[in-house]
């Protein structure tokens, strides 16, 4: 009785291990559930995300947008403002210069300063001039050329001869184009009663009556009646009392 007990037991427990070894159709769906579960909420974990992401990045264009829209309408102001002023002054220059036939061709604004007007300006300031001479008193005196006949006082300050009016008092044109822009300088000293002729480094020299020619910066004494010479032998001086 005891052993037909014992295999009548045995396929039961066969069955139960079976049971428990074999996987049923609930085990397989529950993995699949889970990770079905686990990717929807991961794919609601991310729309968050991505929204925040999208207006950020529309806040930043339109942002950028107002800026570069803010600085093209400065700029244009500024040139706004800037316009009529220089449009005037341009128009202003225009029309003086339609009147003044000497004005040079102007910048881009058209302002203009005729050269000729600087330099009468600057003559009418600078230029030094010589006195003419009183009697009895020490004088140069033109003796042939362009100064015959003047008579110039030494008595106050020395005379210069040249070209170049701001550093002269006897002044030569242009056309005198051997005669240096600051050429000699004549003086009298009146505590020995002498003459003093100098010579500026001139490119062609001042001369005596015997071809002698001065050395640059060399002063040579004379006395009244004394005379001397420019270069080309046509413009001659002499110093008197």
């Amino acid at each position: 009785m005891k052993r037909r007990s014992g295999f009548r037991a045995l396929p039961a427990a066969m069955l139960a291990f079976a049971a428990a070894v074999w996987p049923g159709p609930k085990a397989e769906a529950a993995p699949s559930a889970a990770r079905a579960a686990a990717e929807r909420i991961e794919s609601q974990g991310m729309l968050p995300l991505l929204a925040a992401m999208a207006i950020g990045i529309a806040v930043s264009v339109i942002a950028v947008l107002a800026f570069l829209q803010m600085t093209s309408r400065g700029k244009s102001m500024k040139e706004d403002e800037s316009r009529p002023a220089n449009s005037d002054l341009f128009a202003s220059n225009q029309a003086g210069s339609g009147s003044n036939d000497e004005a040079e061709e102007g910048d881009d604004l058209g302002y203009t300063i005729p050269l000729r007007s600087l330099g009468d300006a600057s003559d009418g300031i600078e230029r030094r001039k010589a006195a003419i001479a009183g009697a009895h008193e020490p004088r140069l005196v033109g003796v042939a050329g362009q100064l015959a006949g003047a008579s110039y006082s030494l008595a106050d300050r020395p005379l210069a001869i040249g070209r170049d009016g701001h550093q002269c008092e006897l002044v030569y044109p242009d056309g005198h184009a051997e005669i240096s822009r600051k050429h000699c300088t004549v003086s009298y000293d009146s505590s020995r009663g002498v003459f003093s002729l100098v010579d500026h480094g001139s490119s062609n020299g001042t001369y005596l009556p015997d071809g002698t020619r001065l050395a640059a910066g060399d002063r040579r004494e004379l006395r009244a009646g004394d005379r001397f010479s420019l270069p080309g032998g046509e413009q001659w001086f002499e110093v008197d009392v």
